[in-house]
């Protein structure tokens, strides 16, 4: 049986988990997250993705940069310049990410 993981990357460097019966919806993202508009993007984060390039994507606040202070989130902002790098895309020299993240990962349960 399949069940969620809500990932929570902090702007401390710590990453909550907590489990989810059904797949997290914006509701529970925002709650972590502290926000009411989302943005998703991708990053290289292979312990947390469900695909075999271990590209997963990524939940942001949408505003995160406008408010004050914000802090940058350098774990997400390595493994977000990491997919660009693998993959060619190209970002804006010195931009990052803010905020606290939110990666949903599918998992099998244990006792199956």
């Amino acid at each position: 049986m399949s069940s969620y993981k809500l990932h929570t990357f902090r702007t401390d460097g710590s990453i909550k988990s907590s489990p989810y019966k059904m797949k997290p919806t914006f509701e529970d993202m925002y709650k972590e997250i502290d926000c009411t508009m989302i943005q998703p993007s991708t990053a290289y984060l292979p312990k947390y993705s469900n695909r075999k390039d271990g590209y997963a994507e990524f939940w942001m606040d949408e505003e995160s940069k406008l408010k004050h202070p914000f802090i940058i989130n350098k774990k997400v902002t390595d493994a977000w310049y990491k997919w660009a790098k693998k993959t060619g895309h190209q970002i804006i020299p010195g931009d990052f990410i803010a905020g606290h993240v939110c990666v949903i990962q599918k998992v099998q349960d244990d006792a199956a």
